[in-house]
């Protein structure tokens, strides 16, 4: 502000010292250009009648010129009504050139008093001219023109400009010395209040204002200073509730997030920021829709400020994870008001892991329940008709006990399985690593799987990349991990399909590779395709002798040889699983 006092007042006096000394200059010129003008006509009409009383002959005429211009020390100059210069005193051998279009020339002979102001070609001067008709006896016309040098003038106006410039240099060094006390002193006050917002706005609040001024300005300190201390109470207290807010906020599981009435956040606590992986400051004062991306919910929030009451509902969130939520909504209610609410604030309670762990132990107990009751039933019925000596005949006699058998047989591998994925899972039986050879591996477990393979006229394709590291670890679960993906793939391949098996090594890890083109898995199933008694297509499951539980045994055989499964699937055109391995280092 200083700055601008001071350059406001050099300014203003600039422009008052260059008025005070252009407008004389202007006014001197013009009545120095008007004296010289009405002198020069009154020159010119003594030449006009000095030239009348002698001879027109050129030469002689132009001998009278000369005389005339040195007594009356002006430029005189005779031209005829052509434009022809008959005489000048500054004339030269060759001449000058037609002198018609002059301005001065053009009026004169129009039989009018012509006056121009422009430079001289001639004399490369700036020259004042005026000129009169002269008429001569034979009633012919000729102009006489007299000019004078403005040189005199613009030397009186350079000098005057030399003194407004050195007045203007005193003014502004005088000024400024003035000007900046006074604009020091008047500035103070204002300069301690600026000081002290400062403090105040760094959060100071305990340092006052203090003005010795009897005027507007120390009222204003002490209304500065009585505002100060309110603004600390209330501080204080906003502070006091701030922090007991956010301890509320912290401890609290649950995400909570308020929006005011534009939809806008205004409350994002810390269980809200892992939930939609972000972070409060980057949300706030941002619409909910810009975090949430869900126009669902937008559609509630705005039914529940039009119905302006408070929901529950349950709200499946896609981004950035896949999500169960149920949320609770209250109304941000004004205490003097409670017609009025000011936004809604909502607590989120995830469901995800529990509805997935309803979803597990409902379709465990389910599979398991049918899995067991099934053969058992068929077991059950079956051998009450025999012992009940229903049945005579030898032939029908035999084929219930192959259903027995079979039914037993199944409840067997029923039983195996959750043996085998129990052992593994919990490593209950201790074991040294051993070094597992992949072919080796392979080839066993396709001499298992084949004879069942050719039964339905599956080709398999081995592709082993020669050199393979070996694998440490318990070759029994790496081979029962291999024959389950292999009789996996044989189950739900149709008739004269293939099996591709590749095995290869990239950095360090051995890649294993089973790919069908059987009949695929859908996508909605993938995520889940290696959760215990999951099936894709139950009924077929059954049909080709599935328990439920090869994929949960491959899982947790390849996580026991520290080793990662991946499945990629297209629906009616096959499925890949890709399993890797730590290599031995050598």
């Amino acid at each position: 502000m200083k700055k601008k006092l001071i350059l406001l007042l050099l300014v203003v006096l600039l422009t008052g010292t260059l008025l005070a000394g252009l407008l004389p200059m202007s006014f001197i010129r013009s009545r120095y250009i008007e004296e010289v003008e009405n002198r020069l006509l009154d020159n010119a009409k003594l030449v006009e009648g000095f030239l009348l009383e002698e001879p027109t002959e050129e030469a002689a005429l132009q001998q009278r010129v000369l005389s005339i211009g040195e007594v009356l020390d002006a430029r005189i100059t005779i031209v005829n009504e052509e434009g022809r210069v008959l005489a000048d005193t500054a004339m030269t051998e060759a001449g000058f050139e037609n002198h018609l279009n002059r301005e001065e020339i053009q009026i004169s002979l129009q039989g009018e008093i012509g006056r121009s102001i422009r430079l001289s070609e001639s004399v490369n001067e700036e020259m004042l001219y005026v000129a009169i008709p002269q008429y001569l006896d034979d009633g012919s016309i000729q102009v006489v023109r007299l000019s004078l040098s403005l040189s005199e003038i613009q030397e009186i106006n350079r000098q005057m400009l030399i003194y407004v410039l050195i007045s203007i240099g005193a003014g502004v060094i005088l000024a400024s010395i003035l000007g900046y006390r006074f604009i020091n002193k008047f500035l103070e006050p204002i300069k301690k209040l600026t000081n002290t917002s400062k403090e105040i706005a760094r959060g100071n609040l305990d340092k006052p204002l203090i003005v010795s001024s009897g005027d507007e300005l120390g009222e204003l300190s002490e209304t500065f200073n009585e505002m100060r201390i309110q603004l600390k109470h209330s501080f204080e207290e906003l502070e006091d509730q701030n922090v007991k807010l956010q301890a509320l906020l912290t401890s609290i599981t649950n995400p909570i997030i308020a929006v005011n009435q534009k939809k806008e956040i205004i409350l994002f606590n810390p269980a809200a920021e892992i939930l939609f992986e972000t972070k409060g400051e980057a949300v706030y004062g941002k619409h909910i829709l810009e975090v949430v991306r869900d126009h669902i919910l937008e559609e509630r929030v705005e039914q529940i400020f039009d119905e302006n009451q408070e929901t529950q509902m349950e709200w499946e969130l896609k981004y950035p994870s896949k999500k169960h939520l149920k949320v609770n909504t209250s109304l941000i209610r004004v205490p003097k008001d409670p017609n009025r609410s000011l936004g809604i604030v909502a607590s989120i309670e995830d469901l995800t892991e529990m509805k997935k762990l309803e979803t597990m132990r409902s379709d465990f107990v389910a599979n398991v329940s049918h899995e067991l009751k099934t053969p058992l039933t068929s077991i059950k019925g079956f051998v009450e008709t025999l012992k009940s000596g229903a049945v005579e005949e030898e032939k029908q006699r035999q084929r219930f006990l192959d259903i027995i058998e079979i039914e037993a047989e199944r409840l067997t591998r029923l039983i195996n399985d959750i043996l085998t994925l129990s052992e593994i899972e919990n490593h209950r039986k201790s074991y040294e690593e051993e070094r597992i050879d992949v072919k080796e591996a392979i080839g066993n477990s396709l001499d298992i799987v084949r004879p069942i393979a050719e039964g339905k006229n599956i080709r398999f394709s081995v592709e082993i990349e020669d050199g393979l590291a070996k694998i440490k670890g318990n070759f029994d679960w790496f081979k029962q991990m291999l024959i389950n993906l292999l009789d996996n793939g044989v189950k739900y391949t149709p008739n004269s399909g293939e099996i591709q098996i590749k095995a290869y090594q990239q950095r360090g890890r051995i890649y294993l590779s089973i790919k069908d083109d059987g009949i695929g898995i859908p996508k909605a199933d993938l995520e889940r395709v290696f959760e215990r008694f999951y099936r894709v297509d139950k009924g077929r499951s059954r049909k080709v002798g599935g328990t439920g539980l090869g994929l949960a045994i491959v899982k947790h055989a390849v996580r026991s040889l520290n080793g990662h499964i991946k499945v990629k699937s297209i629906e009616g055109k096959g499925t890949e699983f890709i399993v890797n391995f730590p290599g031995e280092k050598e």
